[in-house]
């Protein structure tokens, strides 16, 4: 049962541990990272892939401006994702700017697939990127693919870290 929505900026009390809520949508709709000021600490869920990692996101547009979002957040002493150890001062801003530039360069390899080399299989669009980041082509999947495919709707888009 759902007891509130939470909105970017709501400020959730549990007994006296306040955490701050940033809506961070892209790897999915309704990802939030939650910071407890008092300590810099960010817990960001998913919403920073990891450079080298397999990429697993809905819109990369949005997965941009969230990074972005936090990333200008002062005073982060600790990182904490899903998907990472946890990363104490700089390194946590550190791990942010290789998330986007690991963007910017699957949407470079994604926008520079010859599209008259493809049919609209995502899956072939799939194998064709990971060639071209020089990671396995095994890892190809429909989660992979349909990250890639985000990718391809916003190709006009050359210049990914202006949004």
């Amino acid at each position: 049962m759902i007891d509130r929505i939470l909105e970017n900026g709501d400020i959730l009390d549990l007994d006296g541990i306040r955490l701050e809520v940033f809506h961070t949508p892209g790897h999915s709709r309704g990802s939030i990272s939650l910071l407890l000021p008092e300590d810099g600490a960010l817990f960001t869920g998913d919403s920073i892939p990891l450079a080298k990692d397999l990429p697993i996101y809905d819109d990369v547009l949005e997965s941009v401006r969230s990074i972005k979002k936090i990333k200008a957040i002062d005073g982060i002493e600790f990182l904490l994702s899903s998907w990472d150890d946890p990363k104490k001062g700089i390194n946590a801003y550190q791990i942010m700017d290789e998330a986007l530039s690991y963007l910017a360069r699957i949407h470079e390899a994604v926008t520079g697939v010859d599209n008259n080399d493809l049919s609209h299989d995502p899956m072939e669009l799939c194998r064709l990127v990971l060639r071209k980041l020089k990671m396995p082509e095994m890892t190809a999947n429909p989660l992979i693919a349909r990250s890639f495919e985000a990718h391809r709707k916003v190709s006009h888009h050359k210049d990914l870290m202006k949004q």
